[in-house]
């Protein structure tokens, strides 16, 4: 069964991103791969009222002019696969991760945000902001919003998500435990790698409840834990968000981090997989 695929890429010698499909038998895309060059389905300003969804404006393009295998994997640079206007956070949203951070279960999803300018692709450096004493990896599964929605049934926020990718909550903890927000700590520049791929689901689609978000650092396994270990579910998070603000295609949910957060410093690789759902490697150094 064929496999859709949606990233940005940066073609060689041009500045300008562009989105892209990769169509592939499940695995992700490999750098032999052909790359379709698509109209953007996640931008709305681009698409008739009509053509509210990803999946429409996916299958509008099947059989489009524009679209166009011009090059492969191996021939572009990767960036983070959607431009996302807003980035969605759920916190403490596995038990053992709050205990281990001294914290109770919320009664209910404890939320925040990332700003757009702390996204980064895979492959792009972390950077460590000098004179703090830790800043940590946090390893997610990341759902990305596929259809518009305000106020959806907890039964229904699955119908809202075009599919998953990886994410990783950098987190300065000097500056989280301090303030009474956690804007600053969760949100200088490069801390929300996002990537590689976007896998494109079918709405409505439950995750494997035994798939395993994983986090390696310099090879070594420091996080990793069932999707079922959640304490609120992706449909009930968006529900929640829901309820005060409208969800647009393109926008994306870190789902929270399992036990395992670990220190980082200049100089290292993460790794985050999820293990049961195939969606790739997200990679970066840390500088």
């Amino acid at each position: 069964m064929s496999t859709s695929w949606l990233g940005r890429v940066r073609m060689r010698d041009e500045r300008k991103s562009q989105p892209v499909r990769v169509i592939t038998d499940g695995r992700p895309p490999a750098p032999e791969d052909l790359l379709d060059i698509l109209r953007d389905p996640f931008d709305d300003e681009l698409w008739p009222a009509d053509k509210g969804s990803v999946w429409e404006r996916l299958a509008d393009q099947d059989n489009a002019v524009e679209r166009r295998a011009v090059a492969t994997v191996a021939d572009v640079s990767v960036l983070a696969p959607c431009r996302p206007g807003k980035v969605l956070c759920v916190g403490r949203n596995y038990r053992a991760h709050a205990a281990e951070m001294g914290n109770e279960v919320p009664a209910e999803p404890l939320m925040f945000h990332k700003p757009r300018s702390a996204v980064v692709g895979g492959g792009a450096d972390v950077i460590i902001p000098p004179g703090f004493n830790r800043v940590d990896m946090e390893s997610e599964l990341v759902a990305v919003i596929g259809r518009r929605g305000r106020n959806i049934a907890a039964q229904d926020g699955l119908a809202h998500v075009a599919g998953y990718t990886l994410g990783n909550d950098v987190s300065n903890r000097d500056l989280q435990r301090g303030d009474k927000l956690w804007t600053r700590g969760k949100g200088f520049d490069t801390f929300a790698p996002l990537g590689p791929w976007i896998r494109v689901t079918e709405p409505g689609l439950e995750l494997p409840k035994g798939a395993r978000i994983q986090g390696r650092l310099d090879g070594e396994l420091r996080q990793d834990a069932a999707l079922g270990d959640m304490v609120f579910d992706v449909s009930a998070v968006l529900a929640f968000i829901s309820a005060c603000m409208t969800l647009e295609p393109g926008d994306v949910l870190y789902t929270g981090t399992p036990q395992g957060v670990s220190a980082l410093e200049p100089g290292q690789a993460i790794e985050i997989t999820l293990q049961g759902f195939e969606l790739g490697t997200l990679r970066n150094p840390t500088a």
